[in-house]
């Protein structure tokens, strides 16, 4: 016997994804309800408001990734950066095809001053899901790195490091209008 999926008769027995995202089975309305209304919250940068919705929503699903990792967005931004950054790692170790728990780990990475590794990790975000607005969002905001003064040293080299200073301070935030030869 077959399936009727998406408007379509399915004469096997393969269930086609949806285009909605699959729910954790644990899941109710009225935590849905709640991570809704943070998620709106959390895009206003009203993030004490939000964490207490998102605490609300734990009690009822503890071990939801996508809850866990705005609930340490929130906790990060609103001062504890290591808890958040605890939180948001629990998150991604819980769902690591989850591209919003790499951004939210990045974002507070960032935050920390770990740029390399919040770069990776949007990169990350980006590569699982390229329509992902909030991975390219942050890609985009952290820039393009100038490729370094003496390209056959390392970044790490102090002469380049001190070069390239120099040249931020020349050139400021001017891309080199120069030719890579």
């Amino acid at each position: 016997m077959g399936t009727r999926i998406a408007g379509t008769y399915n004469k096997g027995n393969d269930l086609r994804a949806t285009a909605e995202t699959p729910k954790a089975p644990s899941e109710t309305f009225e935590s849905q309800d709640l991570f809704r209304r943070a998620q709106v919250l959390v895009q206003k940068r009203n993030y004490d408001r939000a964490e207490s919705l998102l605490a609300e929503a734990i009690k009822i699903v503890p071990d939801n990734a996508r809850y866990l990792s705005y609930y340490g967005l929130c906790i990060g931004m609103l001062g504890r950066a290591g808890e958040g950054e605890n939180l948001c790692a629990r998150a991604l170790k819980l769902d690591p095809t989850s591209p919003i728990a790499c951004v939210n780990l990045g974002r507070l990475r960032l935050m920390l001053g770990n740029r390399k590794e919040a770069h990776d990790l949007f990169s990350r975000a980006y590569a699982m899901d390229n329509t992902q607005s909030a991975a390219a969002l942050e890609l985009s905001a952290m820039g393009v790195r100038r490729q370094p003064v003496i390209p056959f040293l390392s970044r790490d080299n102090p002469l380049n490091m001190v070069l390239g200073r120099f040249r931020h301070r020349i050139l400021g935030f001017k891309q080199p209008t120069w030719k890579k030869l």
